[in-house]
């Protein structure tokens, strides 16, 4: 059979296409192998290009300059819009919606101009009339006739990707209108710091809208400094590849105030791993801040004065000590205490004590300097921290000028009031280099500058720490006394000057201790004033007095009144009459056998509340004596005033020996008689200030011109009269 019977015709057709034909003429006769050859490779051809066509999903359209459908292969024909035999000869205007139509038609025209035409998507709705998505790409088919030129069409499904794009558009809209609603300000930068987009808040920071922004940097929206600081942060995120946090103060353009803020930076990486931009998220933070500045201060300043607290203070004080230890500096720890400020608080009330308080402040921060440290600790308790000392002899200087502040009045409520203050100083690293020991010692020394007088200030030594270490082994010893049985009450007989008749005695505490033998009134009493102590002790010593008082006067024709201390501290509390009572009538001591003493100093304090107890005592037949008269205190009012019957001469006046103390004795005297007071002379030791008091009017004294101090069997033994003892 000859190859022409056989190939009449070759016929392709794609997978599930439209069949079309296309017939070849062949030569009556063939003169070869060669013709044969190029036949087939034709036929090869027609199906290498079907098998492409039945392999890719798109779909492949051939169409005319008007847009009329001439070829359609499809491997899936439902994507298309009607089936491909109602397609075939309709245009794009008859099967597509006017603007995607209209966009067909471009696409077509571009081509024929051109050769190809750039893509674009139109809508096609489905058979089973859901809508997809096709991109078009549109070639002039080659070798064809200008007459009857058409086009290929490559349609190709985006479905799935326009979805995804509507997604992440609605996603991005979504996060636009978020970041346009926080109060956060947020911005995206480029590597070369570049505006890429921001949120309404960073509009309202620099006062131009995101199209102004877009494309600038820094440096054309905040002042030189403001954006060096920020590009470097910039850097620094893309240096580290990780968030990085900053606080900075800028200037907010809509409210012209200034706004600190938090920063925070974070490099955007891209899949390859290397940063693309940076995007920077900031927070107004100046409310937060002047909150945390306002619990700062309340954890370091003192509300009142508005002074470094004791913790801000200690923690300066360590400081300055590192760094004095490296530079070789001296360091003076001043502590100041208000005198008597107790006494301005109970006369004038709390709030004009607040009020001296602040002055005093403000009266020390004016004597230093700025760069030293002057703190409030407690109550009316003051530090001053000085650093970079070159001499002692400075410290003196700066404490001098604190005092003679004090010489000027403070105006208080309407008044002037005068006050002092006492100073004590310690310098480092002569007395230690420990922050606390600074403070003790320098607090130590300000006790000391108390006790010599108020109103002066004094250096720290070591005789100090050991006198305290003393005074703080004697409290504790002194706690356990009673129950030792180391306490006794000596008693030292009262005489009539005239003729030596014994009329009384006054009961004295005494402390044997177990270890340190007799120890001086001189050092434990201050103690237990201090310590509270006094309150316990005075009880007992209260009971001894009047058993003792009781016994002697069982078998006595006269009255003979035993004199007993009472502190301040016991008449503060508000039991003292109770407990005057209770003894008195557990140890039958009668109130008149009873005299007690108290010094000038109660009648200055509590006036109303030592007036009213007094009063009571004296009702019930106690009689009241001034211990120490003339070395307080002293005022002929509080003579006339409070219920005295006695007045107690202290010994310097007696023992003085100069004609001016002679002198205020005879004054004494005087106003007594004048006031119907008898007068007790103390500490009398020799005849001739027997004689003396003797000539001037004095009923009565002790001293050991007439007895020593006894115990309470040698006090018995003791005839009616005495005589002048011998040494």
């Amino acid at each position: 059979m000859k190859l022409p019977s056989l190939l009449r015709e070759v016929s392709w057709q794609s997978h599930d296409s439209v069949e079309v034909r296309d017939s070849v003429a062949l030569p009556n006769e063939l003169s070869g192998v060669a013709e044969f050859g190029s036949l087939r490779a034709l036929v090869e051809a027609h199906e290498f290009a079907d098998a492409i066509i039945a392999t890719i999903p798109d779909i492949l359209f051939e169409v005319d300059r008007s847009g009329r459908y001439l070829r359609i292969w499809a491997k899936y024909p439902e994507l298309l819009a009607a089936t491909k035999q109602q397609l075939l000869g309709k245009t794009v205007n008859d099967v597509l919606p006017p603007e995607d139509a209209a966009a067909a038609l471009r696409a077509i025209r571009n081509a024929d101009e051109r050769g190809v035409s750039e893509r674009h998507i139109i809508r096609i709705i489905q058979q089973n009339g859901e809508p997809r998505w096709f991109e078009h790409h549109v070639a002039k088919k080659a070798g064809s006739e200008t007459s009857s030129q058409t086009f290929l069409v490559l349609s190709r499904d985006v479905t799935d990707q326009k979805l995804g794009e509507h997604t992440l558009d609605e996603a991005r809209t979504r996060l636009l209108t978020v970041l346009q609603t926080i109060p956060d300000m947020v911005w995206l930068k480029d590597m070369d710091g570049a505006y890429l987009l921001c949120n309404h808040a960073f509009e309202c920071l620099v006062g131009r809208s995101e199209s102004e922004i877009i494309g600038k940097t820094d440096l054309d929206l905040f002042d030189v400094n403001v954006a060096s600081f920020f590009r470097k942060r910039d850097l620094a995120a893309i240096s580290a590849g990780s968030a990085v946090v900053n606080e900075e103060w800028v200037t907010h353009h809509d409210s012209g105030q200034r706004i600190l803020l938090e920063t925070r930076k974070v490099p955007i990486i891209a899949a390859d791993g290397q940063a693309t931009g940076i995007l920077g998220v900031a927070r107004d933070i100046t409310e937060l801040n002047t909150s945390r500045e306002k619990i700062r201060r309340m954890a370091f300043y003192d509300p009142l004065t508005d002074l470094p607290n004791r913790e801000l203070f200690y923690d300066r004080l360590r400081q300055t000590i590192a760094d004095a230890a490296f530079q070789g500096q001296l360091i003076g720890v001043m502590m100041m205490d208000i005198d008597h400020f107790k006494a301005v608080n109970d006369t004038m009330g709390h709030p004009v004590g607040d009020e001296l308080l602040c002055q005093v402040a403000g009266r020390f921060q004016a004597c230093v300097r700025t760069e030293d440290t002057v703190a409030r600790l407690s109550g009316d308790e003051f530090a001053i921290l000085l650093s970079d000392i070159r001499h002692a002899n400075e410290l003196a200087d700066t404490a001098t000028k604190m005092l003679k502040t004090f010489d000027e009045p403070f105006l208080l409520d309407g008044r002037e009031v005068f006050v002092s203050c006492s100073i004590g100083i310690a310098l480092h690293p002569d007395h230690s280099t420990d922050t606390n020991d600074l403070v003790k010692y320098a607090d130590s020394a300000m006790y000391l500058a108390k006790r010599i007088g108020r109103g002066g200030f004094q250096f720290y030594s070591r005789q100090l720490t050991e006198d305290a270490q003393h005074r703080l082994m004697l409290e504790s010893e002194l706690r356990r006394a009673i129950e030792r049985d180391e306490l006794e009450v000596h008693y030292q007989p009262k005489v009539l000057v005239e003729n030596g008749m014994m009329v009384g005695a006054e009961a004295l505490l005494r402390w044997h201790h177990q270890e340190l033998g007799m120890v001086p009134p001189a050092q434990f009493i201050p103690i237990a004033e201090d310590t509270g102590l006094i309150v316990d002790l005075g009880r007992w010593v209260f009971r001894e007095a009047c058993r003792t008082a009781a016994e002697l006067n069982a078998d006595s024709p006269a009255s003979r009144r035993m004199a007993i201390n009472v502190s301040s501290r016991q008449f503060q509390r508000s039991d003292l009459l109770e407990m005057v009572t209770e003894i008195l009538d557990e140890t039958g001591c009668r109130p008149e056998w009873v005299e007690i003493e108290i010094t000038e100093s109660l009648l200055l304090d509590q006036q109303y509340e030592t007036l009213a107890a007094l009063g009571s005592l004296r009702a019930m037949g106690i009689s009241i004596a001034i211990d120490d008269f003339g070395t307080g205190y002293s005022a002929l009012n509080y003579l006339a005033r409070f219920p005295i019957d006695t007045l107690k001469i202290d010994r310097s006046f007696i023992s003085s020996g100069d004609k001016r103390s002679a002198e205020l004795v005879k004054a004494i005297l005087s106003i007594a008689r004048c006031l119907g007071q008898s007068v007790v002379a103390e500490g009398v030791e020799t005849p001739e200030q027997a004689a003396f008091l003797r000539v001037n009017g004095c009923e009565a004294a002790q001293g050991f011109l007439y007895s020593k101090p006894l115990s309470k069997t040698e006090l018995m033994k003791l005839p009616n009269f005495l005589s002048f003892v011998d040494d």
